[in-house]
C-alpha cells in the first residue's frame, strides 16, 4: 500500500504541475493577447480558432488578428443575409488573410465593402490554403452565409501547395483531392499522437515549437512533406477543384469569380494561372487576373512590404480597386451601387 501511495503521488504531482502550469499559460496568452491563432481540423488540416486574439509581430510589421466567433479574421456576420443587401464571400489564404502587417480594416475586402453601397463582404481568408482548402471551405462553411457572389483567390503556390500532405510554409498535416472515374475523391490529413495533443495544450504547443528551433532533426521530422499525383494530374484535379465549386455557387444561386493574386516581383506565369485560363477559355469561368495590375503599380509605388511576397496596405487599395472595376464592368456588381474608392 506505501509503494501504491507512492506511485500515485509520483503520477499525480507532475499531472497537477503540468495542470497549473497549463491553466496559467492560457490566462497569460489571454491577457497579453497572445493566444493561439490556428489549430488543426480533421477536414481542413487547420483552421482559425473561434475567438482568439493576437498581437502579431513575426512578419514586416505587428499587427492585431481578431478572430470572430466563427473562426474569421473579420467582424461577425449571421449566416442569414440581411435584406437588401449583396453580399460576398472572399475565400483565400494568406493574401486575402492580410498577412505581412496588415491591419483588417485596410484589407482589400474592407476596402472593397466601404466602396459600394449595400453590399457586405465577408473575409474567410486563411494562412497558407490551397486550392482544395478553400474548396472544402466553401463547401462546409462558406455557403451558409448565402453569398450572391463568391470570390475564390488563386496564388502561385497553390499548384504545389494543393498536394503536398504537409504545407512546408507552416509544417502543419492537411489532406488532398485525387481523381478516380472523373469524380473527385478526398484524402483527409493524417495527424500523430503528439501533434494532436500539441494542439490541446499551450505547453505542449510550446513545446512542440521549442524543439522545432532548437533541433534541425525534429524540424525536419515534422515538415516532411510527400507531393502526391503527377503534374499533368494535378492539372485535372485543380481544374476539377474550381469546376466543382463553380457548380456549388450556381446550385445556390451565387455568382463566381476566381481572382488570381500575384506574389512580390511575379512577372510570368506560374502553373495555376495557365489552369485558370485554360477553364476561362473551355468553360466560359469568370476570372481575373491581378498580375498587370499589380506588377504596373509596383513600379510607381510600391504595392508590396519590402521584405515580404504580400500586398502592403496600398497594394490593398490597389487591388480593392481593380477588382470593383472589374465587378462593375462584368456586371456583377450593379453600377448604382459603387462609389469611388477609399
Amino acid at each position: 500500500m506505501k509503494w501504491l501511495g507512492k506511485i500515485a503521488l509520483a503520477v499525480c504531482v507532475p499531472l497537477l504541475a503540468l495542470s497549473l502550469l497549463e491553466v496559467a499559460v492560457r490566462v497569460y496568452a489571454h491577457l497579453a493577447s497572445q493566444e493561439r491563432l490556428i489549430t488543426a481540423d480533421s477536414v481542413l488540416g487547420w483552421k482559425l480558432v473561434p475567438g482568439a486574439k493576437q498581437m502579431y509581430r513575426k512578419e514586416e510589421q505587428p499587427y492585431f488578428v481578431a478572430i470572430n466567433s466563427k473562426g474569421l479574421r473579420d467582424r461577425e456576420h449571421s449566416y442569414d443575409k440581411p435584406p437588401e443587401v449583396f453580399r460576398i464571400v472572399v475565400l483565400g489564404t494568406s493574401y486575402v488573410f492580410g498577412a505581412g502587417g496588415v491591419e483588417a480594416s485596410d484589407r482589400f475586402t474592407d476596402i472593397l465593402e466601404r466602396s459600394a453601397k449595400n453590399v457586405e463582404v465577408i473575409n474567410m481568408g486563411v494562412p497558407a490554403y490551397s486550392t482544395d482548402q478553400e474548396y472544402l471551405y466553401l463547401k462546409t462553411e462558406g455557403l451558409k452565409y448565402h453569398p450572391d457572389l463568391v470570390i475564390f483567390s488563386a496564388v502561385f503556390g497553390d499548384y504545389n501547395g494543393s498536394f503536398s500532405t504537409i504545407n512546408p510554409a507552416i509544417g502543419r498535416p492537411k489532406g488532398y483531392f485525387s481523381l478516380s472515374g472523373g469524380r473527385l475523391v478526398f484524402h483527409p490529413p493524417t495527424f500523430s499522437g503528439f501533434y494532436e495533443l500539441a494542439q490541446r495544450s499551450y505547453v505542449l504547443g510550446l513545446a512542440d515549437l521549442a524543439l522545432s528551433k532548437i533541433s534541425g532533426v525534429y524540424r525536419k521530422a515534422m515538415r516532411q512533406r510527400r507531393d502526391v499525383l503527377d503534374l499533368p494530374t494535378r492539372f485535372q484535379v485543380l481544374k476539377q477543384l474550381y469546376a466543382s465549386a463553380g457548380d456549388l455557387c450556381r446550385q445556390q444561386g451565387s455568382e463566381f469569380v476566381v481572382v488570381y493574386f500575384p506574389f512580390r516581383g511575379q512577372n510570368g506565369k506560374g502553373a495555376i494561372q495557365q489552369v485558370i485560363d485554360d477553364l476561362a477559355a473551355t468553360e466560359g469561368m469568370k476570372t481575373f487576373d491581378l498580375m498587370d495590375t499589380m506588377l504596373q503599380i509596383n513600379t510607381t509605388k510600391p504595392a508590396y512590404f519590402a521584405h515580404d511576397i504580400h500586398f502592403n496596405e496600398y497594394g490593398h487599395q490597389v487591388a480593392a480597386k481593380a477588382l470593383l472595376d472589374y465587378l462593375v464592368n462584368n456586371a456583377l456588381l450593379n453600377p448604382a451601387t459603387s462609389q469611388a474608392a477609399k
